[in-house]
Formats: C-alpha cells, sequence, structure tokens
C-alpha cells in the first residue's frame, strides 16, 4: 500500500502522464501492444480497490449525509426493539420485529381496517400500555389520558391520505443499518397508521447510523473523489452526491416504452440506475458493466433496495445472450470506436444482437478522448452504422438536447 502511494504522488507531478494513466486514454498503445491492455486490467480487476487509498481528498461525511428528509413508506419495514445504543447488532434479529407484527399495528387495523370501536378491541388500555413501553416512545397512559391519545389517533388517521400527510405529522425517528435499511425507533404508531393508508411517504428524522453503512458511504466518497463527476442519480436517499443527469433521461424513455414488460439490457449499467428505475416498471433487467469498481458499488445498491436485475461483470461482447426486447446504450458505444479490434466486434455484436427497440445517445464527436478514435461518427452517422448492422431500421429522436449535454436521444426500432 505504501508503495502505490508513493508512486501515486510521483506521477501527480507528472499531469500529463497521470491523466493517461488514470482516465486509460492511450489507446493507440493498446492497438500495438494488446497484451499491455490485457495486463492492465487483469491487474485492475483484481486490485481495483487500491485506488480508494490513493484519494488525498479529506472525506467528510457530514457532506454527504443528511438526517432530515422523506423515504417511500414501503422502505420502513421493522421497529428496534430496545435502545440501538445499547445492542452492537440492533439492526439485526432478535433486536427488531417487523412492524406489521407488533401489537400497535394489529390494534390499529383492527379499529381501522375491521371498523371495530375502540371500546370493542379486548384490553385497548393494557394493549396501548404495554406498547407504549415496550417501544419506548413515552410514559404509560393513565385512564383519563386515554381518551385523548385515541381521539389524536382518529385526527392523525382522518387528515391522512395515501400521498399527503397533514402539517401536524411529526417526523418518526429512524436509524439505518449496515445494508442501509430503514429501522424505526420512535414513532410506531404514526408509521402504523400511514401504512393502513397505504401512504407513499413518510418524513424522518435520521438518530443514528450504523458505523459498517458510514464505512460504505465513506468508501463511495472516495470513488467519487477519485473518478470525478457521477454520472447517474444515486437510489438511496441518503447518499446525495449531484450526478451530471437527472431523472429526466428515464422519464422519456418511459414516456415511449412500448410496453412495460419484457427483457432489457442495459449496456455500460454503470452504478445500475436505469435497471432500478425500469424493474419498478416491471421488466426484467440485465446490467452489464466491465469495471469491477463499478460493479462492487451497483451490487451493494442493489441489494439495499431489494431489486433483483442480474448484474454480468464482464464485456458486452463476452455475454451469451443476444435477445432482448430493449437494449438501453448511453453514452457507450463509442468506448467501442477507439480502437479497430473493438469496433470490428461492435459490428459484429450489433449483427448478432436481437432486439425490437434500443434507446440510443450518442457521444460528442469533439470530446477529447475521440481525438485518435479509429472510427469517429457524428450523431447521424452513428445511427446510421447502428441501423446498417442491426435488425432495426427505423430512428426517432426523442430529445434533441439531454441537459444541455448536446447530446440527444433515439428509439431505434425495426
Amino acid at each position: 500500500m505504501v508503495f502505490f502511494n508513493l508512486l501515486w504522488r510521483f506521477i501527480k507531478y507528472l499531469p500529463g502522464l497521470k491523466k493517461r494513466i488514470y482516465r486509460f486514454y492511450a489507446w493507440k498503445i493498446f492497438e500495438y501492444l494488446p497484451f499491455l491492455k490485457r495486463l492492465i486490467y487483469k491487474f485492475y480487476d483484481k486490485f481495483w480497490f487500491l485506488e480508494l487509498s490513493l484519494s488525498e481528498k479529506a472525506i467528510n461525511i457530514s457532506e454527504l449525509l443528511s438526517n432530515n428528509y422523506e423515504i417511500d413508506t414501503s422502505r420502513l419495514n421493522y421497529i428496534a426493539l430496545s435502545d440501538v445504543r445499547k445492542q452492537k447488532e440492533w439492526d439485526r434479529p432478535p433486536y427488531i420485529e417487523k412492524i406489521e407484527s407488533t401489537e400497535v399495528y394489529e390494534v390499529l387495523f383492527q379499529h381501522y381496517i375491521q371498523n371495530k370501536n375502540w371500546d370493542e378491541i379486548k384490553g385497548i388500555n393494557k394493549i396501548l400500555n404495554t406498547a407504549l413501553r415496550y417501544y419506548h416512545q413515552s410514559n404509560p397512559l393513565n385512564e383519563a389520558e386515554l381518551p385523548h391519545f385515541l381521539m389524536n389517533l382518529d385526527k392523525l388517521h382522518s387528515n391522512s391520505n395515501r400521498n399527503v400527510y397533514n402539517e401536524e405529522f411529526k417526523s418518526v425517528k429512524v436509524g439505518i443499518g449496515r445494508e442501509g435499511d430503514y429501522i424505526l425507533l420512535d414513532g410506531i404508531f404514526e408509521i402504523a397508521i400511514l401504512k393502513i393508508l397505504k401512504a407513499q411517504k413518510v418524513p424522518v428524522e435520521i438518530e443514528i447510523r450504523h458505523p459498517d453503512w458510514i464505512n460504505f458511504c465513506e468508501g463511495f466518497l472516495q470513488f467519487q473523489s477519485l473518478h470525478g463527476e457521477i454520472y447517474q442519480p444515486l437510489i438511496h436517499h441518503d447518499l446525495k452526491i449531484k450526478s451530471i443527469y437527472t431523472d429526466t433521461r428515464f422519464e422519456i424513455m418511459k414516456n415511449n416504452l412500448p410496453s412495460n414488460k419484457g427483457h432489457l439490457l442495459d449496456i455500460g449499467a454503470n452504478l445500475g440506475y436505469f435497471c432500478h428505475k425500469f424493474e419498478d416498471i416491471g421488466f426484467k433487467c440485465y446490467a452489464v458493466e466491465i469495471r469491477p469498481s463499478n460493479v462492487y458499488f451497483m451490487k451493494k445498491l442493489r441489494d439495499i433496495e431489494g431489486k433483483n436485475f442480474k448484474i454480468l461483470n464482464q464485456s458486452i461482447f463476452q455475454i451469451k445472450r443476444r435477445n432482448f426486447d430493449i437494449v438501453l446504450a448511453l453514452n457507450i458505444f463509442h468506448h467501442f470506436l477507439r480502437e479497430k479490434n473493438l469496433y470490428l466486434k461492435l459490428i459484429e455484436f450489433l449483427s448478432q444482437l436481437q432486439v425490437n427497440y434500443m434507446f440510443f445517445q450518442p457521444h460528442d464527436p469533439k470530446e477529447k478522448i475521440m481525438q485518435n478514435a479509429y472510427v469517429n461518427f457524428n450523431n447521424q452517422q452513428f445511427v446510421e452504422f447502428i441501423l446498417k448492422n442491426s435488425c432495426l431500421n427505423k430512428s426517432e429522436v426523442l430529445s434533441e438536447n439531454i441537459e444541455d449535454t448536446g447530446r440527444p436521444i433515439y428509439l431505434l426500432s425495426k
């Protein structure tokens, strides 16, 4: 580790060399010495995590993490049964319980769903007092306070709906577990009512984060500091790094979908944003990403969100399946124009691809990385190249200029 740090510090005094090594832009060298490229990538595939130690930027996690925001109510499924600071494994059984299994939820379900009056629920006073102590929310109620407490619950229920909570609704207090999952700490009555109502959003106040989650966030910050800009929005609400693109591209594609189901391939999936979004719609998604560092964080984010899309850590030319309903090729195909060998492989791949629709976003032909490319197309030439070498034969411009990048999005079809 010391060796790599010393080497990197030496290289930084040679900015031209550092830029080429870091960005891997010396493509002509790889054409003449293909074994060198294989050696570099083989080494990087195994030891990419060492680059995190090369970041000289001081990581201030407080710049990333916010303690007050909204989340989908469906993200909050468990409640901590004791003071989390007293338990090392506070985010795992037996220290957590499913919210729908609690006494509170059962009582409220009987009242609001089964339409039982409060006095028809057997032992309501005892149940609520036990629940209040069990879930460490407040002191037990006395008999005089119970009617007022129940009246406030009815008021909260009547003022809430699927999309909006009233101003009287307070943020519930939550912790974030080691896998980025939200654990309820305080607010069982409020969240139980919102779940019964199937409300979409809930305001939360983050009180504690598991050390493993903080380490993951710090690692992601180091990763981002080395790789520069983030090219996709991040799904988890706790990760507030601004990306070059917003949700605009997804919204454009979603509004032009021929159907809401099928098999979708995302080429150069990066951190998997589009697979998250299209899986939510109903697609079975495949994320192809060759960079192991991207795959590491993509897998983490996929598992955190409970998604099921398949991740393929390989070159697009190595995947065996070639039959998809929809293919996403956003700012990716130009990487295969830099070398003759990759250019010919792209032609072969397109000729074998069986697809009904492709969302295609080309590169900026003026960007520096394309100056020494084997082939460099303008937008129209690139579209014609794909149509000529694939089973697709129609093109439609969906947007001329995505978020001021100068890069359009095309829908290609049969």
